[in-house]
């Protein structure tokens, strides 16, 4: 946004220089909004695009921000309508081999498409809101090409200029990705016997690397086996040296790992809660997005009492949340925060939403068990 408002500034002076008075200022302006919005969706379409032609998984597209209005499934991916269209999102990750080589050249079909709207914006679209536009439209391209790879964000300019130089154990994570990414579809559709399959194949193939680790807690916790789950993402942080981006995403994981842990018993609260509670915080201030992790406070709130402040944080999650198993989380905190409320009905009506999504999460079962004997 920066960018954009630098954009805007050096626009004005142009706009008053040239003579073309507050009017043409103002359209130029508005041209400046619009190309700020429309660059990097071009570059989302361009890297959806490159990844359909060159073979990459596509697991959820997103069209706008805020809270969620519709969603539906075609194929295997899902795409989801939020309330406010002024974004694209995706969900891509590698499929298959070779990997390193098809995510580039996804990065510079994005590029190519960025730079074709930049172009289009600079001879096709005339007047002060054409130059708004396409100084906007630049700016933001030129940002688009920085490399920076940060917790739910990789830029074009790193898929082309840092990815091929990628070094291990990073690059050893972008080759065990595909077979990750199959562990993760069958934990979607509850074949957990399938996900184990996967995950032991990562942990001969990929010892020790941070997509078998990750892979390995997360069929634990499907199982709802949380403490194994800390206590080898606990050691895994001990013995390693994890980059930024990655220490963001793990310390998230053992936050809920940890609440999860606490809440079903199988770990004491006053040992591990003030380590779940300080990963939670780092996480955030490492870049994870606060509003991401919702849900994790909102079992927090539930751990510690306060079930309405609980109630809010995890709704809030769960409107936000792109991921399926993470919603079915979050509408069982719900469920089980009215239940602390001792509105039942709420909580039914919660907990269908979470077993619309993973009725086989032992969460859900659990909850299940629970009220239906209240």
């Amino acid at each position: 946004m920066l960018v954009a408002a630098a954009g805007a500034v050096v626009l004005a002076a142009v706009e008053v220089f040239l003579g073309t008075g507050p009017s043409g200022v103002a359209t130029g302006w508005a041209g400046g909004v619009v190309g700020a919005l429309l660059l990097p969706v071009a570059t989302q379409v361009g890297l959806l695009l490159g990844s359909v032609l060159f073979g990459l998984r596509v697991r959820q597209v997103v069209f706008g921000a805020m809270r969620e209005i519709a969603s539906f499934r075609c194929g295997g991916v899902t795409f989801t309508f939020r309330a406010l269209p002024v974004t694209l999102r995706a969900q891509i990750g590698p499929w298959r081999s070779p990997v390193i080589l098809r995510c580039w050249l996804a990065g510079l079909v994005s590029a190519v498409v960025g730079f074709a709207a930049v172009a289009a914006a600079w001879w096709w679209v005339p007047g002060a809101f054409g130059r708004g536009l396409s100084l906007a439209m630049s700016a933001f391209m030129l940002v688009k090409l920085w490399p920076k790879r940060v917790p739910l964000t990789t830029s074009t300019g790193w898929l082309l200029f840092s990815l091929p130089r990628i070094a291990e154990p990073e690059r050893s994570d972008f080759l065990a990705a595909p077979l990750a990414a199959r562990a993760y579809e069958a934990l979607r559709s509850g074949d957990l016997d399938t996900a184990q399959q996967h995950a032991d194949e990562l942990g001969d193939r990929f010892p020790g690397i941070n997509a078998t680790v990750s892979c390995q807690i997360a069929v634990m916790e499907s199982r709802g086996l949380y403490a194994p789950g800390v206590l080898t993402l606990l050691k895994f942080l001990s013995d390693n040296d994890v980059p930024p981006r990655k220490m963001a995403y793990l310390l998230a994981g053992l936050a809920g790992l940890g609440f999860k842990a606490v809440e079903s018993g199988q770990m004491p609260a006053e040992s591990l809660l003030p380590t779940a509670k300080k990963a939670l915080q780092d996480a955030v201030s490492l870049g994870y997005p606060e509003f991401e992790l919702s849900g994790t406070s909102g079992l927090l709130a539930l751990i510690e009492g306060d079930a309405a402040e609980a109630v809010k944080l995890a709704t809030t999650g769960a409107e936000y949340n792109h991921s399926p198993l993470s919603r079915a989380d979050d509408f069982t905190t719900v469920a089980r925060a009215h239940m602390a409320l001792h509105d039942n009905a709420a909580a039914r009506t919660a907990l269908a939403r979470a077993e619309e999504l993973a009725p086989w999460s032992p969460r859900v079962t659990e909850t299940r068990q629970r009220l239906s004997v209240t």
